[in-house]
């Protein structure tokens, strides 16, 4: 999402990231849910800004043997 924003007769650009997360049952807590949307803003940012990033939690470990 971008913008352009008059205030006071100045012009300028607005862009926004946004990091989601969802409280699943693998989220311990509200740090850890606030932690992993932490995670997902960043890699927003790192991404080229200007976007919305959902976390994902880690895939299950496959087991070998199995």
């Amino acid at each position: 999402m971008s913008a352009q924003v008059f205030a006071d007769k100045v012009q300028f650009g607005l862009t926004v990231s946004i990091g989601m997360a969802e409280a699943t049952v693998s989220i311990s807590g509200i740090d850890a849910l606030m932690g992993a949307a932490d995670h997902a803003l960043y890699q927003a940012k790192a991404e080229g800004r200007n976007r919305c990033i959902a976390w994902a939690p880690p895939p299950p470990v496959s087991k070998a043997a199995e």
